[in-house]
């Protein structure tokens, strides 16, 4: 397949986030994105993108929908579609808000671009092979930060 003249992407914030998520694609449990309703829309369905981490590329991923929806209104469909942490709402609400929050930008009703992919090529079969441990260490630390949001 020929990727090299692709636009590319990243999912997450430096290299360890990138790669973490950029795994979970390759295992097929990402499979959505958002990122801020204020800012422009680089993709409409067809567009291929190739999936860098650390500044390598690691897949290519197509774009099969994007839209608007506001913070509130994302559903637990849409939470378990992106795939981070354990896939449940509580989950990407949490993440999700302390990423928009660090970037000065969070309000409960903040529209976000909500994105949904489909893999189409694995470039890095070494992250492929890691990619089990990924969702692994994904789901484990999941349930300790929601463990720790439930105890009082």
């Amino acid at each position: 397949m020929e990727w090299q003249d692709l636009p590319t992407c990243a999912f997450g914030s430096g290299p360890e986030l990138e790669e973490r998520l950029a795994a979970l694609v390759i295992a097929g449990r990402k499979r959505a994105t958002v990122w801020g309703g204020a800012d422009e829309n680089p993709t409409a369905p067809g567009m291929r993108w190739v999936v860098t981490a650390g500044g390598r590329p690691v897949a290519v991923i197509e774009t099969e929908t994007v839209g608007r929806r506001r913070f509130c209104d994302i559903d637990t469909v849409f939470a378990a579609t992106e795939g981070e942490g354990d896939g449940s709402l509580a989950f990407w609400q949490r993440a999700h808000e302390d990423h928009f929050r660090r970037a000065g930008t969070f309000a409960p009703d903040m529209w976000l671009w909500c994105e949904t992919f489909r893999l189409v090529h694995v470039i890095d079969a070494d992250l492929a092979a890691r990619a089990p441990s990924h969702l692994q260490a994904e789901v484990a630390e999941a349930a300790a930060l929601l463990a720790c949001l439930s105890d009082p």
